[in-house]
């Protein structure tokens, strides 16, 4: 395999298909885990990602959060008043 990186990949019509499917990907998924906890989550990081991230563990338990956030994020270490 002949890895290629490059600005502006999505000039190549393959590139740009691949992350138009991978997108909607990543919105189903998050409509889906919305739609299992009741609420929405919120994409990035922000004061609203927060709040949604904290509902999860009073609701839920922090088990929960673990199997919809990236543990390794600075957001999610807020939220668990870890940074």
């Amino acid at each position: 395999i002949r890895l290629m990186q490059r600005p502006k990949a999505e000039s190549d019509l393959a590139v740009a298909a691949a992350s138009i499917l991978a997108r909607a990907e990543f919105l189903q998924r998050l409509h889906k885990l919305s739609e299992g906890l009741n609420t929405t989550l919120p994409k990035g990081a922000s004061p609203a990602v927060e709040l949604a991230g904290k509902m999860v563990i009073k609701k839920y338990g922090r088990e929960r959060l673990e199997t919809v956030a990236k543990l390794h994020f600075k957001t999610t270490k807020q939220i668990l008043g870890e940074g």
